[in-house]
């Protein structure tokens, strides 16, 4: 005795042909990266933004430690800002240049040139860290200066506005107001 086939189960089984297959494939996958891929690119962005406020507010907090002599707090956010220093890169995938950002082209155009900045900006930020650790004011202070100039470099050339923290402000800073730069 033979069964006779579900006429149902064959129209699906019709249906899922492997063009059929393929083409809902592609479909899935077209629609996942595309949907993906922005919220990536919205999230990457979005973070790298947070990591830099994290840096500014970093810059000013160690300005005001040197001022008070808090130099834990000094190393601790020069420490942090080594951290992110090293992670930069990382937070400018391809792709990641449009959406909410004024970051300019040239990054990824000079890509090895960008790395090379931020790096710049790691070494200052360690550099701060060394003259916390001995105590020397007049090095945190020339220390700070440093790091505020080589986040200066980068911005000069690839955000849309000049980094205005720490030195770089025409703040008061033990009394005495500091030019840009």
């Amino acid at each position: 005795m033979t069964s006779q086939p579900n006429p149902k189960h064959l129209r699906f089984t019709a249906a899922l042909t492997p063009k059929s297959l393929s083409r809902i494939c592609a479909t899935l996958v077209v629609c996942l990266v595309a949907t993906g891929f922005g919220t990536a690119n919205a999230d990457i962005i979005a973070d790298r933004k947070a990591g830099f406020k994290r840096n500014a507010d970093s810059m000013k907090a160690i300005a005001a430690a040197i001022g008070s002599g808090d130099y834990q707090t000094v190393i601790s956010r020069a420490e942090g800002i080594a951290s992110w220093a090293s992670k930069i890169p990382s937070y400018f995938p391809e792709g990641s240049d449009s959406g909410d950002t004024k970051a300019r082209a040239e990054i990824w155009f000079e890509f090895d040139a960008f790395k090379a900045k931020a790096k710049a900006n790691e070494t200052a930020a360690l550099t701060l860290v060394t003259a916390a650790k001995s105590g020397d004011q007049g090095a945190m202070m020339a220390g700070l200066k440093n790091l505020g100039a080589s986040c200066k470099s980068c911005h000069s050339n690839v955000k849309d506005y000049t980094v205005k923290i720490g030195l770089c402000v025409d703040k008061p800073l033990h009394g005495k107001t500091k030019g840009a730069g």
